[in-house]
């Protein structure tokens, strides 16, 4: 039989342990969870004592069992009233407190040495145990303090209302059933060493954890943390002092696996954080990390100086840079439409102000001719160089205008056609060998611009009535060549058109000649080489 009320005790005392346990992990860090555990603790050790009190064989073994469970026997009233206390919030009763576990403490001396006075135990043996009037002391004083504990219960729940009834109810119940089997016990209504209260706190001590610390006591942080962070935006990350990771969220688990980096993260923020990082309770800074720009603040958690914990956020600002860098472009592009405005607005004004001016030149030039046949030769000869000066001021003055308005070149065959269209007057063509591609973009400008001023050279000074432009687009090379069948010259004196077109070439790595000789027109020759550009 000793053994069937050992294995019920075993299985209390197992149900009791999981609760400790419980609690130690998930309850709040605070002094009403550390007072219960301690009244857990006392009726553990005393459910230990009855075990070991029914496997005793001796009077000698017998009395070091009932040394031992007496600590949870004397001192779970006084433990009781402090949980009760605490529960209330009645934190300032601590020295009521004291006094009770200086009974209780006496209480346990009179178990101590109860070989000496028999006054808690007259009789202690296999055969028989005989309480004496300390024990029944005890008893009365436990009692007490269970009902006042019961009391504090109530006040909390049904005078004060700070908790809800039904669990004032649990915790009541709580002690007052081990107590009423602990009367049972005393009465001699069961087998004398068949102790069923610890076995009754066991059961209601469950009841507790699912009743009250479920809804009053529970650690709402420890639970509620980690379903937050899973879904926060922002990664977070937890190392120790040792910079081991002990928490990390999806969001964090997920950016840095995705850069394939987990390892390598906090050795890429210790690099780019100051030295003093780690002393301070806060600090902020951005890392690239696997073509990702990252926005890093750490809090770091600090006993006397020393790093004790630290905490990272993680924000992903990769999307941020982008859509600034976007806007950046955004502006430039809105800055060059207004610039462009600009240059046409201008443009026009020049081509309706001087166009209208030169042609009325022109015209009045040859109108002046028509009208008086007579004029003497020189004359005649001054009124044909106006009208073919204006003539040339009005081709150039388009070119011009197109220049004001195509300012960049996309394409070199684009822009000789183009300056070859605002020809008029005489005939402009344009011939293209081989095939344009973006390794002969980077010459456009210089190219295109060396084109217009040949052509305005051609118009100005040549009397030519032909134009031919030919473009080679070859492996290692590009060529363009300029010809006109005008009047020619003997000597080539290089003023200002010339020496900017030199210039303009060469600046890209390219050559320009001209050549020209009496009654055979004018050349120029642009030869710009590929080789190390490609």
């Amino acid at each position: 039989m000793n053994i069937i009320y050992a294995t019920i005790h075993i299985f209390a005392l197992i149900g009791m342990c999981i609760s400790i346990i419980w609690l130690a992990f998930r309850a709040k860090k605070e002094k009403v969870k550390y007072a219960f555990i301690m009244c857990q603790t006392l009726i553990i050790v005393w459910s230990v004592s009855k075990i070991t009190d029914l496997l005793a064989v001796d009077d000698f073994q017998l009395y070091l069992c009932y040394v031992f469970g007496n600590i949870g026997v004397c001192f779970i009233g006084s433990a009781w009233v402090h949980f009760s206390l605490l529960y209330r919030a009645q934190k300032k009763r601590q020295t009521a407190v004291n006094i009770l576990y200086t009974v209780s403490a006496l209480n346990y001396i009179a178990v101590v040495t109860n070989p000496l006075h028999k006054f808690y135990y007259t009789s202690l043996s296999i055969e028989r145990v005989d309480h004496g009037v300390l024990f029944y002391e005890n008893v009365a004083f436990t009692y007490i303090c269970i009902l006042t504990g019961v009391i504090n219960v109530y006040r909390k729940s049904f005078v004060e209302k700070k908790a809800s009834k039904r669990q004032a109810t649990f915790v009541a119940l709580s002690v007052i059933i081990p107590t009423a089997l602990n009367v049972i016990f005393i009465t001699g209504k069961l087998p004398e060493r068949f102790d069923p209260t610890p076995f009754g706190f066991a059961l209601t001590s469950l009841v507790i954890l699912m009743a009250v610390y479920k809804y009053d006591f529970l650690d709402v942080n420890y639970m509620t943390f980690p379903k937050i962070f899973k879904n926060v935006p922002g990664g977070i990350i937890v190392t120790d002092r040792f910079d081991e990771i002990t928490y990390i969220n999806e969001t964090a688990e997920e950016l840095l696996n995705e850069c394939e980096g987990i390892e390598n993260f906090l050795r890429t923020v210790k690099n780019a954080e100051s030295e003093d990082s780690r002393n301070r309770l806060f600090s902020e800074t951005e890392i690239s990390f696997y073509n990702r720009r990252l926005s890093v603040r750490r809090y770091n958690q600090l006993d006397s100086g020393v790093l004790i914990a630290s905490a990272f956020i993680l924000i992903d600002v990769s999307r941020y840079y982008e859509l600034i860098e976007k806007n950046r472009k955004l502006n430039e592009a809105n800055e060059e439409i207004a610039v462009e405005k600009e240059r046409n607005r201008l443009a026009q004004e020049v081509h309706d102000t001087a166009g209208h001016t030169l042609t009325m030149i022109s015209s009045a030039a040859k109108i002046l001719k028509i009208k008086y046949p007579d004029l003497p030769e020189e004359a005649a000869q001054y009124i044909d160089s106006i009208a073919l000066e204006a003539t040339a001021g009005i081709t150039t003055l388009r070119m011009a205008v197109n220049n004001i308005k195509r300012h960049s070149y996309t394409s070199i065959t684009d822009g000789i056609k183009e300056l070859a269209e605002s020809v008029k007057g005489i005939e402009c063509d344009v011939c293209v060998q081989g095939e344009e591609t973006e390794k002969y973009l980077f010459c456009a400008a210089a190219v295109c611009n060396s084109c217009r001023e040949a052509i305005t050279n051609s118009l100005r000074y040549s009397g030519a009535d032909r134009i031919d432009i030919v473009t080679k687009f070859l492996d290692n090379s590009l060529e363009v060549y300029v010809f006109d069948n005008g009047c020619g010259c003997s000597e080539i004196n290089e003023g200002n058109g010339l020496t900017g077109t030199v210039r303009r070439i060469r600046e890209i790595g390219g050559e320009v000649s001209f050549m020209s000789s009496e009654g055979n027109g004018f050349t120029t020759a642009i030869k710009i080489p590929m080789e190390e550009r490609i």
